[in-house]
């Protein structure tokens, strides 16, 4: 069947031996749609983030290339700025005609920690190739500050797919007219013909930054104090985080490299038989990466049955060639929807530990007080 496999055929998948853990994989590492994948004790600080070609394996990139080992059995310090590459602890030997992609988990994103997937013979980072066998290994980068992990800790997610199946502009209007898509506050559905529509591979909704509200985002500060990754809600946000206020013209100054949240004007909702894929806009709207994470499971601003109208997407930015004038309303992103193989036995934000399931404007990450 094609499409995204939802949370029933990847329990089959790791039931069947294609998804193996050198540690158990727990029931909440499953989620509706993405599996969270986790560090194992084998780490390596690199010179420089870089990729196997093809028929290359990571190990050997890290034989020649590696500064020194880690053993993250015990919690490490990985320094900002700096490369490492951390040996996963869940390897794949995914049937024929299944094949994956990663992205940030929302809470590593939100604090400005760039992850990527290597596979072996792969020169794609994120992609793992239609019935891969082996290892993977991820490419962490802290870009605002330290952080501390340790074996078992989860900083990134994959999604599975058969012949992934991105909605067409057609399709997209379809569901938009049997389920809004986009939501006002306030509870009004964005008309679908005011609704902006992006072409490409698939269509996308367009979303747009969100300025007008008490806090308008926030910027990080340098600290040297590391985000632990096993201190939930614990970190004060006022030592990494600096709240922008609503600009009184609907105009914000972003400084080239700076690491800012900021959240959109629409609340986007997930059916339950959809995925969706935040993408940055394209290079014509600014050179920033509008995200990091990027990925929404099936009920995300829906809730059961589409109770729940609506809910703002965050957006992680950073200027990257030079400094940036940005306004409200303008557009930052764009969600591309797919469809799901079946329909998932379990949904975001209902009967689970949902994180962001109620966030509202440009909420940080869990790792902080609110």
């Amino acid at each position: 069947m094609r499409g995204t496999l939802p949370s029933q055929s990847i329990e089959k998948l790791i039931a069947d031996g294609c998804v193996i853990s050198s540690a158990a994989i727990k029931p909440e590492q499953i989620q509706p749609s993405s599996l969270d994948l986790t560090l194992s004790r084998r780490a390596f600080s690199m010179p420089g983030s870089l990729m196997p070609l093809a028929g290359e394996r990571v190990t050997d990139l890290i034989e020649r290339y590696s500064r020194y080992p880690i053993d993250l059995k015990e919690p490490g310090v990985l320094v900002r700025d700096n490369v490492y590459l951390i040996l996963l602890a869940e390897r794949f030997a995914l049937p024929e005609g299944v094949g994956a992609y990663a992205n940030n988990k929302s809470s590593t994103g939100r604090i400005d920690l760039q992850t990527r997937v290597l596979a072996d013979g792969t020169p794609r980072y994120d992609k793992i190739p239609e019935g891969y066998s082996g290892e993977l290994w991820l490419e962490v980068i802290p870009k605002s500050f330290d952080v501390k992990v340790r074996a078992g800790d989860s900083l990134n997610q994959t999604i599975f797919y058969a012949d992934r199946s991105l909605l067409s502009g057609d399709e997209m209007r379809a569901l938009y007219a049997q389920s809004p898509l986009l939501w006002q506050q306030g509870g009004k559905p964005v008309p679908m013909t005011d609704a902006l529509y992006d072409g490409g591979e698939g269509e996308a909704l367009l979303m747009t930054l969100d300025l007008d509200q008490p806090v308008a985002g926030y910027v990080s500060r340098k600290n040297f104090r590391p985000v632990d990754l096993a201190r939930i809600g614990e970190h004060d946000a006022n030592e990494y985080f600096e709240p922008i206020m609503r600009p009184k013209d609907g105009t914000l100054f972003l400084s080239q490299g700076a690491f800012y949240i900021f959240s959109t004007c629409e609340f986007v909702s997930v059916p339950p038989d959809y995925a969706v894929e935040m993408l940055p806009y394209d290079t014509s709207a600014g050179e920033f990466r509008a995200h990091y994470a990027g990925f929404f499971d099936p009920g995300f601003g829906y809730g059961a049955k589409g109770e729940v109208k609506g809910t703002p997407a965050v957006l992680e930015v950073r200027p990257y060639e030079d400094d940036l004038i940005v306004r409200h309303r303008q557009p930052v992103c764009k969600m591309a929807y797919e469809k799901l193989n079946e329909r998932p036995s379990k949904l975001y934000g209902v009967g689970l530990q949902s994180n962001y399931a109620a966030q509202r404007g440009p909420r940080l990450s869990k790792f902080f007080r609110q």
